[in-house]
């Protein structure tokens, strides 16, 4: 006989409490988890599979937890956001002595990991939210100028959040942080080089590009080197240089626009890494700007596009500038919003990539493959709506890309610049008609993060392989528990059911999960077909 079995631990501020649902006790550690655990946790996770969606999972869960008088002030969780652990294993019925033996903790199996808010007390016992990791959700120690001069600019400046570009970003508006010698920011770390040691960054005014030809002045700036400090001296009259390092990236221009002073160009991160993948980006962002721990991220993290070891195009990046703070989830979400890529974190807290491609249509239907569920198998099954965007078909892959991060007009704009160089963005469509009628619809133009066509292409056409479909279908499949060591979101899943159209199985992606307390036997798969 066996007796499922629910352990966790709960941290505040470095301090670890324990609990579980009949008693626990990691013989190794010597670590007792007293049965306080009351209810067991309800969590739904799901991701947003629209293409507009934020590219990001959605954690929403419950535990609750009894405690005798004045126990739930020592949690001290009321005014802070807790860590949390949570794992499961089977107990195993001793008939000679009579009891049942508690699993090693090793081979127990993680349930949920993430962080727990909102701490509700009664008389005798505390319920907490589960979410994801609170790093996403947190506000970022961001930099903020002093208002004191030179590059802490202006008494108007005090306190505004320093502007941040990671990656290549198109047209931005730089942070003038001194107005009386035409000095601004560009990033609150240095620029990424070009190959000859140059600074990846064009200096535009009135959307006209200048020169890298120090002895010309013609049309608009012309760079003139780079300085260690850019409040020493005023370069040349037309001209402009530029300092980048560790208290940020500068540029100075000779003289007073006429027009608007925008920049195109690819920011590094605080250590000088340069990454110009997409992938990469975001990894560098969760280290260096969130703050997760590297350990925290997949072993294997990649781009969920690259297939047999053959690299798509991603160059990626977007810019902040500073008119407000953010949060960890801001900075993922204009990274891969659009692109097709999302973040996940697995049941022990592990973050990842996946892609919301057609991949998974192409693995083979075969019942006894291990990540097959029979129709004997299934609980309950029924239909789930699409996301709106989604219900019909779509005409055609599109994709933007080359975001135009200020769209300029009137006086703004030099009359010698070239005037597509003003669109909002550029779009890369692959295949179909993209006429919509009352059958189909045209999809959605987002803004991405992606630099060039040929990595709008890649996304485009992973859209119409997809969603130029009318045959795609979300289904709720509800199995037994033990089959979550299976499946997690992103993986792929065959699916068998007494249903039309699944009678000889498809192939489908997991993208959300649910498993309630009240109903520890089973847990929920949300099945993309």
């Amino acid at each position: 006989m066996q007796q499922r079995a629910f352990m966790g631990s709960l941290s505040v501020l470095g301090a670890a409490s324990y609990f579980s649902d009949t008693g626990f006790v990691d013989t190794q550690a010597g670590i007792s988890y007293p049965p306080i655990l009351s209810e067991l946790p309800d969590v739904d996770r799901e991701l947003d599979i629209s293409l507009s969606g934020s590219g990001m999972t959605q954690s929403f869960g419950q535990l609750t937890l009894n405690l005798d008088a004045g126990v739930s002030d020592a949690f001290n969780v009321r005014n802070h956001t807790a860590q949390i652990s949570l794992k499961t294993g089977l107990r195993t019925y001793d008939m000679a002595r009579g009891w049942w033996s508690d699993p090693a903790l090793s081979g127990c199996v993680p349930l949920f990991s993430g962080s727990a808010t909102a701490w509700r007390v009664g008389d005798t016992q505390g319920t907490l939210t589960l979410v994801g990791p609170i790093e996403l959700s947190r506000k970022l120690p961001l930099a903020t100028y002093a208002g004191t001069g030179g590059i802490e600019g202006g008494a108007g400046l005090t306190g505004r959040v320093k502007p941040r570009l990671r990656g290549f970003a198109y047209n931005f508006t730089p942070v003038c942080v001194d107005s009386i010698n035409q000095i601004y920011q560009i990033s609150d770390a240095p620029l990424q080089t070009t190959s000859d040691g140059s600074p990846n960054l064009t200096v535009l005014e009135g959307g006209l590009p200048g020169s890298w030809n120090d002895a010309s002045t013609a049309g608009s700036w012309s760079y003139h080197g780079w300085v260690s400090d850019i409040t020493a001296a005023s370069p040349p009259a037309g001209h402009y240089t530029i300092e980048s390092g560790k208290r940020g990236s500068f540029f100075r221009l000779g003289g007073t626009p006429v027009y608007e002073i925008t920049c195109t160009g690819s920011g590094a991160f605080s250590d000088y890494n340069s990454p110009h993948r997409l992938h990469d980006v975001v990894r560098q962002v969760l280290i260096q700007d969130v703050r997760i721990a590297a350990s925290a991220l997949a072993p294997d993290w990649s781009d969920p596009f690259d297939q047999n070891g053959k690299a798509v195009v991603s160059d990626a990046g977007c810019f902040w500038d500073g008119s407000q703070s953010y949060t960890g989830s801001d900075m993922l979400a204009d990274l891969l919003q659009g692109t097709m890529r999302k973040l996940t974190y697995d049941r022990d807290g592990t973050l990842r990539l996946i892609g919301i491609t057609a991949a998974f249509l192409s693995q083979p239907i075969f019942k006894g493959a291990k990540n097959a569920i029979l129709p004997e198998e299934i609980l309950t099954l029924r239909q789930a709506d699409m996301p709106s965007e989604l219900v019909l078909p779509l005409t055609c892959g599109r994709c933007t890309y080359a975001r135009n991060y200020t769209v300029l007009s009137g006086n703004q704009i030099n009359p010698s610049a070239i005037s597509s160089a003003l669109k909002t963005a550029w779009s890369a469509v692959t295949v179909g008609t993209d006429s919509p009628t009352a059958e189909v619809v045209s999809p959605p133009d987002v803004l991405t993060s992606l630099q060039s066509a040929d990595a709008a292409r890649v996304v485009a056409q992973a859209i119409n392989d997809l969603w130029a479909k009318a045959e795609r279908r979300l289904f709720y499949v509800t199995v037994p528990f033990h089959r979550l060591a299976d499946f997690k979101i992103g993986s792929s899943m065959v699916l068998f059911a007494n249903v039309d159209g699944l009678r000889n199985g498809l192939p489908g992606l997991v993208v959300g999960e649910s498993y309630r307390g009240s109903s520890d036997g089973e847990i929920t798969f949300t099945v993309l077909v």
